[in-house]
């Protein structure tokens, strides 16, 4: 009886020996899961802020072309704008000159027209 005793106890303890390891086997694997948990959780918080410096330096570039296109479309809108008023005026000086030079010609072609009625008989009468 005291063998088998002995020998239980022999199993015994190597089965509590086995128990120590897988217990501490799996703590060991939760260590290393929450270690991988931490490390999923930093990798993500550096891609989140490395997006957002990417984002940021992103709208400031769009917002400078888009003050320097503003800036260049109204330097160009005022220059448009006086040369439009350049050419306009010499159109309306180009027309004034030829009303000038040509006001006698159609005056006296008016008074002509209206001065000479031409009677024409017709056919019917």
């Amino acid at each position: 009886f005291f063998s088998f005793f002995l020998k239980q106890q022999s199993i015994m303890s190597k089965g509590s020996g086995s128990i120590q390891r897988l217990l501490k086997a799996e703590s060991e694997a939760n260590a290393k899961i929450a270690s991988a948990r931490q490390n999923k959780q930093n990798l993500l918080k550096k891609a989140r802020d490395d997006a957002d410096l990417e984002v940021q330096a992103y709208k400031e570039r769009k917002e400078q072309e888009f003050q320097d296109y503003k800036r260049n479309y109204e330097l160009d809108t005022g220059s448009n704008e006086k040369r439009l008023q350049e050419e306009t005026q010499k159109a309306i000086d180009d027309i004034n000159r030829q009303v000038s030079a040509n006001k006698q010609e159609v005056v006296d072609l008016i008074l002509k027209t209206i001065s000479e009625v031409h009677i024409e008989e017709s056919a019917n009468e």
